[in-house]
């Protein structure tokens, strides 16, 4: 079962999705990975898109069976899909996309029309990890 949470699209919802990734992660040995890839796509969220002027945003966490999945989902902006760009050295932000790209083992994001956008990043399990995965009871829960 995934976890799911509607957060305001204020700077702070960055820290609530990092608190719902410890909760659906638990031990998972890429929780702090997890925990940035999050907080960089809330936060671009909040910054370039609808949901950061008065709106709305999603986050989902699945556990599939050779990853975990983690997508946001926001209002859109007249931009369209992010894009990933090089940073300017001397700027203090834009780096977010960096970051998710150097940390997760894929992302990419789409329209879901409506003005909705997703932003995802997966994060993928070592065989241990999906041997030990696939061998405990599933635990359903959520937000």
């Amino acid at each position: 079962m995934p976890w799911i949470a509607k957060f305001p699209g204020l700077p702070e919802s960055a820290g609530a999705a990092r608190r719902l990734i410890r909760e659906a992660l638990g031990d998972d040995p890429r929780v702090a990975d997890a925990e940035l890839i999050i907080s960089e796509l809330v936060t671009n969220a909040v910054l370039h898109s609808k949901s950061g002027q008065g709106g709305s945003l999603w986050v989902e966490v699945r556990h599939l069976p050779s990853c975990v999945r983690i997508e946001v989902a926001d209002e859109g902006s007249r931009d369209g899909l992010p894009a990933h760009r090089a940073p300017d050295e001397l700027a203090n932000f834009g780096r977010g996309l960096t970051l998710v790209d150097a940390l997760a083992d894929s992302w990419g994001a789409h329209n879901d029309g409506d003005d909705l956008r997703c932003v995802w990043a997966e994060l993928t399990s070592t065989a241990e990890e999906q041997s030990r995965n696939q061998s405990s009871s599933p635990i359903s829960q959520g937000v």
